[in-house]
């Protein structure tokens, strides 16, 4: 046989597979033999997608039942005989495409109703198989349908045809050990700063830097550079900055001047925060009148992103989906955009430029809070319509398993699930929502770093970004990437050590961004926002909740159902409002 005829066998393979469909050797051999027979096994998969009772075995006896009147002209054709044992022959020949076991349940159900095509218009995730996790009545669907206008548009989504092709560069789950002593406190401390002093010295500038205790040896006055973490910071009768810079050798006086003249300077000036690492060029005074040293700074750098840093951007036309704080099974849970969305993901909704945009996500990234969780908040339980945990993520398969089967799901923890509030936060343990493990979303812990088609994508709850807001007199809650932009200045997800943000002392600091992202996706505030930073693209997903009293108090007024979809070949950001007709 040529190399066409195995490259073809191949392709048909894949195909099948990626579409969660077993198929009998004897039945490959008859679809290759068809005109055609990559849009043949495309017409196969449609009709299978949208077949409630098919099992996920593709045999000469399901072939012959299809009832497009092309593949049955062509079985006619070729003369097509059903063995009585091709199914037994199934059982010892099958290609091992997708290893899943057909509950008995399910097997009973395959009859003749393959006969007919059933008009079921979203078609149930398959990846893994689509073995229903959930009890029995709530097996049928009841996703409301948002059929648009235009319903009679044509959905061919391209993403269909591509393999997933992803990595996950960064990830605490199962990595987070730590007693909670004071070494833990000091190995963390003592990482974090090496962590930082190594991305500092990729700046040339900073390769001339000594280390404190050379400069406290100095006994007359001198022109000094060195780096370090802040150790504290307060305001002269001057309004200047007198900070304490530290490192593993010793701790040392800095004076920073105001420089009102100029507002860039002045900013940067401002937002210099406690634990963050800066460079620092100046006079040293060995003496004041403390009898303590000081350096009077002319200069100070932070470690920033380079200017010239240009992003990854994938070869293949596919895109990704941001989301956070959906909520299910608060009274707020905004269902019915929720709803939308997920119809928009299956081509439902809006025109042919929506449809063909939707037809590119290939990627699907929950950034936290799914579900709105137990005893998080003060009285939390008056706000809840869903009171048990397991049956809030009940809730929300029965939302994710309508997610079209070619797109993988990533699921990153965040402060409403039902693990530790510390971060860097483990995974969601599968005992929780064991329904969305079987659709074969992918559990990550918090922050985590992954690479879609070769694009960097960094997921982080965001629980610090309150710490810092606070810390900073022009950081808004309604501005939430120029708080994201804060983070990347300082290469870490929660500088700020202390306040509302609780850490976990591990030896190794996750929450340096050592790898900067071509995106940088967060929640948390339930505010929308997007921007970008020297080439990174800065994504606040917003959420699927509206006002709590909890957030109302807090002066919270979220931004509900604005979803972001990033094209991975061109990280061109479109923000789809689902409140509005699409």
């Amino acid at each position: 046989m040529d190399q066409e005829y195995f490259s073809q066998k191949k392709v048909l393979i894949n195909r099948l597979a990626n579409s969660g469909i077993n198929i009998s050797p004897k039945s490959i051999e008859i679809i290759l033999k068809m005109d055609n027979p990559l849009i043949k096994t495309d017409l196969i998969i449609e009709e299978m997608n949208i077949n409630p009772t098919f099992n996920g075995h593709l045999t000469l006896d399901v072939i012959q039942r299809i009832s497009n009147e092309e593949i049955q002209r062509v079985l006619k054709r070729e003369n097509i005989k059903i063995k009585c044992n091709e199914k037994t022959e199934y059982k010892e020949n099958n290609l091992k495409i997708d290893k899943v076991n057909i509950p008995a349940s399910i097997k009973k159900e395959v009859k003749n109703s393959l006969n007919t095509q059933n008009s079921i218009s979203i078609p149930q995730r398959k990846k893994p198989m689509t073995i229903d996790p959930l009890p029995a009545k709530r097996q049928h669907s009841k996703i409301k349908q948002f059929e648009s206008t235009k319903s009679s548009l044509s959905f061919k989504p391209i993403a269909k045809d591509y393999e997933f092709e992803y990595k996950i560069l960064k990830d605490p789950n199962g990595k987070l050990f730590t007693n909670g002593n004071f070494d833990d406190f000091y190995e963390m401390t003592v990482d974090k700063y090496n962590s930082l002093r190594e991305l500092m010295r990729k700046r040339t500038e900073v390769l001339s830097a000594t280390n404190i205790e050379k400069i406290n040896r100095l006994s007359n006055n001198a022109e000094v550079s060195t780096m370090g973490l802040i150790k504290s910071i307060r305001l002269t009768k001057n309004q200047n900055y007198l900070l304490i810079l530290e490192d593993l050798t010793g701790e040392v006086n800095v004076l920073i001047k105001k420089n009102n003249e100029d507002l860039d300077e002045l900013k940067k000036t401002e937002r210099i925060v406690n634990d963050q690492m800066i460079y620092v060029e100046g006079v040293y005074n060995p003496s004041n009148s403390k009898g303590k040293g000081i350096i009077f700074a002319n200069n100070f750098t932070k470690i920033d992103i380079p200017t010239n840093f240009q992003t990854n951007k994938a070869k293949e036309p596919l895109a990704v989906a941001l989301i956070s704080d959906t909520h299910i099974g608060s009274k707020e849970f905004e269902e019915t955009l929720f709803n939308k969305f997920i119809q928009f993901l299956n081509g439902k909704v809006g025109d042919n430029k929506v449809r063909k945009l939707a037809g590119k996500i290939k990627y699907l990234v929950i950034n936290g809070d799914l579900i709105d969780g137990i005893g998080v908040y003060p009285n939390q339980n008056e706000d809840l319509l869903i009171s048990d945990i397991y049956k809030q993520y009940d809730k929300a398969t029965e939302f994710i398993k309508e997610v079209p089967e070619y797109i993988k799901i990533f699921y990153v923890s965040g402060n409403h699930e039902p693990v530790r509030n510390a971060i860097a936060r483990p995974a969601v343990p599968k005992k929780y929502c064991k329904g969305l493990a079987d659709l074969g979303v992918k559990f990550l812990g918090n922050p985590s770093l992954i690479s879609t088609h070769g694009v960097n994508t960094l997921i982080f709850h965001g629980e610090s970004m309150h710490d810092l807001n606070m810390s900073v007199p022009d950081l808004d809650i309604k501005k939430p990437t120029e708080t994201m932009k804060e983070l990347l200045i300082c290469r870490h997800l929660a500088p700020v050590y202390g306040g509302k943000t609780q850490i976990a002392p591990t030896s190794k600091d996750w929450l340096v961004i050592d790898t900067i992202p071509d995106i940088f996706h967060t929640g948390h505030l339930h505010i929308n926002g997007f921007s970008r930073y020297r080439n990174v693209n800065l994504i606040n997903s917003g959420c699927f909740q509206g006002q709590t009293d909890f957030m109302r108090s807090f002066g919270i007024d979220p931004t509900i159902g604005i979803v972001p979809v990033i094209e991975l070949d061109s990280l061109k950001s479109s923000s789809l409002d689902f409140k509005k007709q699409l």
